[in-house]
């Protein structure tokens, strides 16, 4: 009985740890201001970043709620991070700004000028001034356990600047 709770424990732990690798994906700095859930982040402070950016670089922000508890949220990383095609197409309308939402810290004061999130990752687009446009729900870009292609991609043209 212990060998076999010992081979669990072990197997539980490998199969975690290699969960986790899978999870880090080389990220485009010329599309994130801040590319990670991190909970001790000012997102206040991180939009006037994006805002300088974004004006420089003609694109609009897009807030991507989440947190490193959030399944999708990393579904949708390694979607960008390997699709090459939407990946194109959001670095072409955007500049991402990820913000924490989690029991470590909500960010409540920063995201209470955002409608109420119904899941996540939720997405929020924002002008290059940080003027809110919109919001997008994910679960309206999903096909199955990933995210359609076509609709990522005419998500992030339709919020292209002209």
């Amino acid at each position: 009985m212990r060998a076999l709770l010992a081979f669990g424990l072990a197997f539980g732990l490998a199969t975690s740890a290699a969960a986790d690798s899978s999870r880090h994906f080389a990220v485009d700095p010329a599309l994130y201001v801040v590319d990670n859930y991190y909970p001790e982040r000012d997102p206040a402070a991180d939009l006037q970043l994006a805002i300088q950016r974004a004006q420089v670089m003609d694109r609009r922000i897009l807030v991507v709620v989440g947190g490193s508890w959030c399944t999708w949220c990393f579904v949708l990383d390694a979607f960008l991070a390997r699709d090459a095609e939407t990946h194109a197409a959001f670095a072409d309308s955007f500049l991402i700004l990820k913000v924490n939402m989690s029991r470590a810290n909500r960010n409540a004061d920063f995201l209470s000028r955002f409608p109420e999130s119904n899941g996540y990752p939720d997405f929020f687009i924002l002008d290059s001034d940080g003027s809110y446009l919109g919001r997008q729900e994910t679960g309206a870009l999903e096909d199955g356990r990933s995210y359609s292609r076509a609709r990522m991609i005419a998500f992030a043209r339709q919020w292209r600047r002209t």
